[in-house]
Formats: C-alpha cells, structure tokens, sequence
C-alpha cells in the first residue's frame, strides 16, 4: 500500500513538471495571456468545456497553438478571430454584448409590451 502510494505520488509530480516545462519559455504576463485564452475557447470536441480543462488531444493541440500565436505577437483578438474563422462562432466562451444584444433586449421587450397590453384590456374592461 505504501508503495501504490510513492508510485501514485511520483506520477503526480511527474504530470505537474511536464505541464509546467511545455510553456517554461513563455513569460509570465504570456503564460497568463494563453491561460485566459484557454479559458475562453471552447473544446471542439468535448460539449461545454474549455480548452484548459480538456484533456482532447485537439484542445492540447490548440493550447500549443495558441501558445505559438502568442510567441510570435499576436494579439487576443487576432486569435480569438483566426479560431472563430476556423470553427466557428461557437468556439468562442467569451461573449461580446454586440453580438447578443438581442437576447438581452428581447425579455425586456415582451415585458414592455405586456404591460402595455394589460393596461389597455383592463382600461376597456372597466368602460
């Protein structure tokens, strides 16, 4: 048992320095920029998750390609657009307010419009 132990310990430790050696010629303010990225971009392949919590080979081969984007100067947005044209809307988690002003609007709207239709059939209900 003790040993299962060492064994299972060294394996963790092992996974942890492999992960931390794949970006270790990114800067920090990088390494933070691709952690956001990750964040923000949908697995291809898995239903909700983002890039950074997949364990897909496609995630873990657009994490090193988003890593490679930022080592050659690209800016977020310019990613963020180079992954939208490739697959999709869909692949993008951060959401911008231009492109969903509609369903913000449209509750308040149908409310509005309620309103306005409850005050008038109750307007002529009473006469």
């Amino acid at each position: 048992m003790k040993s299962l132990k060492i064994i299972f310990s060294i394996f963790l430790i092992s996974h942890f320095i492999s992960a931390e050696q794949l970006y270790s010629d990114l800067s920090i303010q990088e390494q933070q920029r691709l952690e956001y990225l990750s964040d923000n971009i949908r697995c291809p392949k898995c239903s909700y998750g983002n890039i950074s919590s997949s364990n897909a080979p496609i995630s873990k081969d657009l994490k090193k390609e988003i890593a490679q984007m930022i080592k050659d100067g690209y800016t977020d947005d310019e990613i963020f657009n180079l992954l939208a044209n490739r697959y999709g809307d869909y692949i993008i988690l951060k959401t911008t307010p231009s492109n969903n002003k509609l369903i913000f609007i449209l509750p308040l709207m149908i409310f509005l419009i309620s309103i306005f239709l409850v005050t008038t059939y109750t307007i002529k209900k009473s006469k």
